[in-house]
């Protein structure tokens, strides 16, 4: 593991992404970013999955993966890390950049067998897209794995995070702000039918019959 370069990176993060109003750092900070830090040195040598991309896929290649997926359709914002990754002499070997919606490459890497230890949901925050994320990174997750979920602010964001908080699939770790850690529990890589799931039973003002 690196720490040092982990540390080094957040106590000075990079402005890669452009959102029309000149380059930004994007969502991550010094308290999500020892959140990742502490959550993925857990492992040895993790495979790791992000949808979006920015200074945490450089934060994630501090870390030493076995593999890292970035799954981002933005080729200027890929250019833009690459580079920052040169200047500060941060390895990329591992990284492999999938320029494309999420939608469209997580089902692929799931038919292609791929599994991950940690997986960061922070792509396309519409709705369905940031379920159709989970779905898929669930698939490939195994018992013991972290999942991570940015943007709980978002209404399509927090309709998961408030979901996952009572599903006994998954171990609610932290809130850090508006980023959210979980721990998956239970070996199930479809979540079981909407009766059996309490944030759903409770929002629901009449049950339909079957």
């Amino acid at each position: 593991m690196r720490p040092v370069s982990a540390q080094a990176l957040l106590e000075d993060l990079p402005k890669l992404h452009d959102f029309g109003r000149g380059l930004e750092v994007g969502g991550l900070d010094k308290r999500i970013g020892k959140r990742i830090i502490t959550e993925v040195t857990r492992y040895d040598a993790p495979r790791i999955v992000e949808t979006g991309a920015g200074a945490s896929t450089l934060l994630f290649c501090c870390l030493e993966p076995q593999a890292l997926t970035s799954i981002a359709p933005d080729a200027s914002l890929r250019e833009r890390m690459l580079a920052t990754a040169r200047e500060r002499d941060i390895p990329v070997d591992r990284l492999e950049f999938l320029c494309e919606q999420s939608e469209l490459a997580l089902p692929r890497l799931f038919a292609l067998g791929e599994r991950f230890d940690v997986g960061l949901i922070d792509g396309c925050h519409n709705w369905p897209a940031v379920f159709v994320d989970f779905c898929y990174i669930n698939m490939m997750l195994p018992v013991g794995g972290t999942l991570f979920v940015d943007d709980v602010q978002l209404y399509s964001v927090e309709q998961l995070y408030l979901l996952l908080r009572e599903q006994e699939e998954f171990e609610h770790v932290g809130l850090d702000g508006k980023f959210a850690t979980f721990r998956k529990v239970l070996d199930r890589p479809i979540l079981s039918e909407w009766d059996t799931q309490p944030f759903i039973v409770r929002n629901t003002v009449t049950t339909a019959s079957r």
